[in-house]
């Protein structure tokens, strides 16, 4: 039986900060002032040099603090799925910020979709916003992602599918599905650890998209990804870490392991843009 059957399931809001003094305090009211109240806030702090901790301490006992050495975002997911207690997780990205009612419209969702399935995520869409929180009238993602809530089946046909959800602050999880997935692999995942859950996610349980502006994702010139590119050698490199993974993962929960993004039709796309493909 899912947890989240309880009447108020507990969710853990998990931050992951590094070096962004100037959001962070927006982000972490975001958490401490939703309209459920039945939450716990992990603030983790992954070897800031500015005056992040500062930020953190003067919180006290509203939030749960780990300060840790710098060692990027995966070992930041890990570590704070590991030290959370909630049903239900959330993850936010220390230069965005959740609306108030975004816990209790995911709680809501994923109580109704557990009955049969506790292995599930939900995402949703977030605003983009510049560093002055305007809005910038874009979404991200720009529509709902109309897939099936299981992409096994795609991944088998296509050796890979499309990322199924919203970034790292749009998105959450059961207990149960995240307990499949973590821990995941850190060496070489120093950002972009969200494009490794969520894919896990897809594979082993179900998505599922609510056609809700729940969250703000912040554009500025520190951004790691927006509106770029990977370079062809780092995405390489991430890219066999994540399928790899996603492989290992299928193998333990008895599927076939079908991953693998060179040998599918996006990767000659994406080779031959770079122009190194050769048929």
């Amino acid at each position: 039986m899912s947890s989240l059957t309880k009447t108020e399931p507990l969710v853990s809001i998990i931050i992951n900060n590094y070096n962004y003094e100037r959001f962070l305090k927006e982000a972490i009211d975001s958490a401490l002032n939703q309209t459920y109240k039945n939450i716990e806030v992990i603030v983790i702090d992954d070897g800031s040099t500015d005056n992040s901790r500062e930020i953190i301490k003067g919180y006290g006992d509203q939030i749960k603090a780990i300060l840790k050495p710098n060692g990027g975002q995966a070992s930041c997911f890990n570590l704070g799925f590991k030290e959370s207690q909630g049903d239900i997780i959330c993850f936010l990205d220390s230069d965005d910020a959740f609306v108030e009612n975004k816990v209790e419209e995911c709680v809501k969702f994923l109580q109704q979709k557990t009955a049969n399935n506790p292995l599930v995520m939900v995402y949703h869409l977030l605003e983009i916003v510049d560093t002055e929180s305007n809005s910038l009238n874009q979404c991200e993602p720009a529509a709902l992602r109309n897939y099936e809530p299981n992409l096994y089946k795609y991944a088998c046909k296509y050796r890979f599918f499309p990322y199924p959800a919203s970034q790292t602050t749009g998105n959450a999880f059961t207990r149960e599905l995240l307990a499949q997935i973590f821990p995941m692999p850190e060496k070489g995942v120093k950002i972009s650890a969200d494009n490794i859950v969520v894919r896990a996610a897809g594979l082993l349980g179900e998505v599922y998209g609510m056609d809700l502006v729940l969250g703000k994702y912040r554009v500025h010139n520190s951004n790691h990804w927006y509106g770029k590119e990977m370079e062809p050698e780092l995405y390489r490199k991430f890219t066999i870490i994540r399928d790899d993974f996603l492989n290992d993962k299928l193998q333990e929960y008895g599927k076939r392991p079908v991953i693998s993004l060179f040998d599918s039709m996006y990767a000659k796309y994406f080779f031959q843009k770079n122009g190194d493909y050769e048929d």
